[in-house]
């Protein structure tokens, strides 16, 4: 093959590669966007920006009347953001990381969100998990139902 085929042939492909990259994305949910992220995103403000209101209704999609704290659902989840929110006062560093996450159907999901930090005077990790409820609304935007604790 010549140098001059051999040049266009690359071309081509580097364009059939850009080509099925983009109908990649396009067929798929940008994981920016993908409800996991909305659920991560919401439990890490529930716990580091807690006054922020706007800024929880917003991740959740909740109307402007609501409380974003209504979605809290039983205690172990109330008493495991008062001692993140705890030890984040204390200057512990905090690390939020998406667990398992169950499609129940096709309009809800269950994602587990934990919270890893380094107890001080011990070698290993300690962990707190939250679990949130995800749900599309009648528009198909996700929208926060349900943080309960992760048992």
């Amino acid at each position: 093959m010549s140098r001059r085929g051999y040049q266009a042939c690359s071309r081509k492909s580097a364009w059939t590669a850009g080509a099925l990259f983009l109908f990649g994305l396009a067929g798929c949910e940008p994981f920016w966007n993908a409800p996991e992220g909305r659920a991560l995103d919401f439990a890490e403000a529930l716990v580091t920006t807690p006054a922020d209101m706007q800024k929880l209704r917003d991740i959740a999609n909740l109307a402007p009347e609501r409380n974003p704290e209504d979605l809290l659902d039983g205690l172990s989840v109330r008493v495991a953001l008062d001692f993140l929110r705890a030890k984040q006062a204390q200057g512990v560093e905090l690390k939020f990381a998406l667990g398992e996450a169950r499609h129940i159907d096709a309009l809800r999901r269950a994602v587990s969100v934990r919270v890893s930090y380094l107890q001080p005077g011990t070698p290993a990790n300690s962990e707190v998990r939250m679990q949130v409820q995800i749900e599309k609304d009648d528009q198909g935007r996700w929208r926060i139902t349900r943080v309960t604790g992760d048992n």
